[in-house]
């Protein structure tokens, strides 16, 4: 067993557990999670573990070794003389490099086409981290934390610099990096607000003490609150660093409530088929309608 499947094996076990301890409760059901959303969990989690990490681990492997012989490991005495320093260097800047692909999925649409383009990719490869359940009777599960589109794990930019520096010899940073960001993006996914018992507390140096620790850690009713169906869906983009939502991407939603709903409205093909839920690759609906639209004859004027 390599260490990159030890680290998924662990963050899935949380998941395992959390998962079943949230079906013992009731919260699964009613309409709250569907017979699909479970397929679905399945499906992402097994091509992930399977598919997706290990293959991108091999393409980073191959290119390496192409463009930069001998570089494997070439980072090792980091690892070992400097520990520390290198493991707190690596959770900001996967934390900050996941933070911005997960906020350009969720800003508005840029002006250049290219750019629009690719935005739509992302966009599309993440709306299914917000389905789950019924319409207006969704609640957030942990099995939501590694559900997306296939293509989300080849896209996003801090997937790929986790299996760099793993390449590269930060073999414990890497162990011990990941494992902090996998449980704890995990737990902000399950269906627990702990948080909200500080935040409503009735001693005032306790409820600013939280708001002040949500400006830094995200907690989880900030990212139920991501979850929402409503003003903060496009908020708290950071799983881990509140604090870059706070002070770079300007998303930073802070609430002494849960939700009143989660997840988007679903499509009927959404909802009822898994497989096209998460290989669909019609684009075409994140684009603007003037980039969707047949080109007109060249003897008509052509408007914006």
């Amino acid at each position: 067993m390599t260490v990159n499947d030890l680290i998924s094996l662990s963050i899935l076990g949380f998941v395992l557990v959390t998962a079943t301890l949230e079906w013992l409760s009731g919260r699964s059901r009613n309409g709250a999670r569907t017979a699909n959303d479970w397929k679905m969990a399945g499906l992402t989690i097994a091509v992930m573990v399977a598919v997706q990490r290990p293959l991108l681990l091999l393409v980073i492997g191959l290119g390496l070794t192409q463009l930069a012989p001998g570089s494997a490991n070439s980072l090792a005495w980091l690892d070992s003389d400097y520990f520390w320093p290198t493991l707190v260097v690596f959770f900001c800047l996967e934390e900050l490099l996941h933070g911005a692909g997960h906020y350009f999925a969720h800003c508005k649409r840029p002006q250049h086409r290219w750019a629009q383009m690719v935005q739509a990719v992302f966009k599309l490869s993440h709306r299914p981290h917000h389905m789950s359940g019924d319409d207006d009777r969704a609640q957030l599960s942990v099995v939501q934390t590694f559900t997306n589109g296939w293509l989300w794990w080849f896209i996003m930019p801090n997937y790929w610099f986790q299996l760099v520096c793993l390449y590269l010899g930060l073999v414990d940073v890497f162990v011990v990096g990941t494992a902090i960001k996998g449980l704890w993006a995990a737990h902000t996914h399950v269906n627990w607000n702990y948080d909200l018992y500080f935040h409503n507390h009735r001693w005032a140096w306790v409820r600013k003490t939280m708001w002040a620790l949500a400006h830094i850690i995200t907690f989880p009713t900030q990212h139920h609150q991501h979850h929402s169906r409503g003003r903060n869906s496009a908020k708290n983009v950071c799983g881990s660093l509140a604090l870059y939502d706070w002070l770079i991407f300007g998303t930073l939603a802070i609430e002494t409530e849960r939700p009143k709903a989660y997840g988007w409205r679903q499509s009927e093909q959404e909802h009822n088929s898994v497989l096209y839920r998460y290989f669909n690759l019609d684009i075409s609906k994140y684009l603007p309608p003037s980039a969707n639209r047949s080109p007109k004859p060249q003897t008509q004027a052509v408007t914006d």
